[in-house]
């Protein structure tokens, strides 16, 4: 009589736990879609903080990888009580974040800094370096095999607050480090990431909750991770307004401000050829509307490459739109 009830449990606990296979997989894909999208900003954007991110979103996806693979191990393959298996993959998850704390340090040099902001920077340093600090205690006592000391609610408070606080300090910072003069792009993924980061908060303490009172069985699945999908949506919207033409110049960049253009000295021809390449016109289509030949707009394009300093057209406008 009680066959029929334990397998319908068995296969409601084996679907859950497929079923949150499968969200990790989805939240993994948008990672590489975000990551492309970094790519796209850090070419887009006259700005090192899409660029220094890379490395930062590059960690957050190794460290879902990691999750999900213990995930897939533990949960659905029952490898449970397995010490080595504990060991390898907490080793491996506290280098990671060790990483992740280091690369947000270097992403902060990235930011704009006001008076009443440089507070803000130190004290998220800070918080970085006490995360870091933690961390590293916690991987020599796993060394050490005596994880007794660090498997105390006192410990696990300690590092809750910790990480806390210096996600709520760094989305604070992310929040007021833009201008309105910023691209729209740009104030959207500072505007993003650093709600998610504050948004860290009040689910990272339902997440403590569910551990430490609970005792909730889906370990490692974390609420934390609804915060990283917000971050890689973020990241791919601001790529796709990077990539957006504004609608009165046809622009990707927004339309070249008369100051730009006279910072270095333009003719009033090249002053025309680089709105020209603003709205995405070919060597051939500016020769069409401005009636002259290729040769022509080729030497008027060099002119104005070496005037600016540049390379290639998206670094032009890049510098131009600074």
């Amino acid at each position: 009589m009680q066959v029929l009830p334990r397998m319908q449990t068995r296969c409601r606990i084996f679907s859950m736990k497929h079923f949150i296979l499968l969200l990790y997989i989805l939240i993994f894909s948008t990672g590489f879609a975000s990551l492309a999208g970094l790519l796209v900003l850090s070419l887009r954007l006259a700005n090192k903080f899409p660029r220094r991110l890379i490395i930062v979103q590059a960690l957050f996806i190794a460290n879902l990888a990691l999750v999900a693979v213990y995930f897939y191990m533990v949960q659905v393959l029952s490898l449970i009580g397995k010490p080595q298996v504990d060991t390898l993959f907490s080793f491996v998850a506290m280098l990671l974040n060790i990483a992740l704390y280091l690369g947000i340090i270097r992403s902060l040099n990235a930011l704009k800094i006001n008076n009443k902001g440089e507070k803000l920077h130190f004290y998220t340093r800070l918080g970085c370096y006490l995360c870091i600090a933690l961390l590293s205690f916690q991987l020599l006592i796993l060394l050490l095999g005596r994880l007794g000391i660090v498997q105390n609610i006192f410990y696990q408070t300690a590092i809750y607050l910790s990480v806390a606080a210096t996600m709520a300090l760094f989305g604070t910072v992310l929040l007021t480090s833009y201008s309105e003069s910023d691209s729209k792009s740009y104030k959207t993924l500072l505007k993003g990431l650093g709600i998610c980061c504050v948004g860290f908060v009040p689910l990272g303490l339902l997440e403590y909750l569910f551990a430490t009172v609970l005792n909730f069985s889906y370990h490692p699945l974390s609420l934390e991770y609804l915060l990283y999908l917000g971050i890689n949506c973020t990241i791919i919207i601001a790529s796709i307004q990077a990539l957006a033409k504004e609608p009165k110049s046809g622009s990707a960049f927004g339309e070249l401000s008369d100051q730009a253009l006279a910072r270095f000295s333009l003719t009033n021809r090249e002053q025309e050829m680089a709105r020209l390449i603003a709205q995405s016109l070919t060597n051939k289509e500016i020769a069409a509307k401005l009636g002259i030949s290729e040769a022509t707009v080729r030497t008027h394009i060099y002119n104005l490459f070496q005037k600016v300093g540049a390379s290639n057209r998206i670094e032009l406008l890049n510098l131009l739109s600074q």
